[in-house]
């Protein structure tokens, strides 16, 4: 039997997303993953925005924008939950995340540090959640090696 949709991402969150190219943002509702063991899950309370967001929002330049949208990424805010196997963080911290976001963790780059060569890297969250660049929102989840 296939999963749900809801039961994969039971945790809502809110975002103000651009729905088409002309980059209008207005409040929009999703849901996230739920925390894994490995896993820091934050409220976001500031975000970043760059020019490159506004190209995005726009599909300018690169062409390659999906719809909907939510802007943003390096995101700052306070741990609200975390999985059983995160030991460097606890609820009330504050957290923060760049633009790196994941990676595959086997190759000689991940073993060296060097997450930003993994050929797997995950440059800004969303791609796996239906939702392109979804930092600027309510509250994020993400394994805990890409959280400062």
């Amino acid at each position: 039997m296939a999963k749900l949709y809801e039961n994969e991402h039971p945790v809502k969150a809110l975002g103000w997303a651009a729905r088409d190219a002309s980059g209008v943002l207005s409040p929009f509702n999703f849901t996230r993953r739920a925390t894994g063991e490995k896993d820091v899950q934050f409220k976001v309370m500031y975000c970043g925005i760059c020019h490159s967001d506004l190209q995005q929002l726009k599909n300018i330049e690169w062409s390659t924008s999906i719809y909907p949208m939510v802007p943003g990424y390096g995101a700052i805010g306070v741990v609200t939950e975390i999985g059983s196997k995160v030991e460097k963080f606890k609820v009330g911290d504050k957290a923060g995340v760049g633009c790196l976001v994941g990676s595959c963790r086997k190759c000689e780059n991940c073993d060296n540090n060097l997450e930003i060569y993994c050929p797997d890297h995950i440059i800004i969250e969303g791609l796996h959640t239906g939702v392109r660049n979804t930092q600027r929102k309510t509250i994020t989840i993400l394994d805990r090696s890409f959280r400062v």
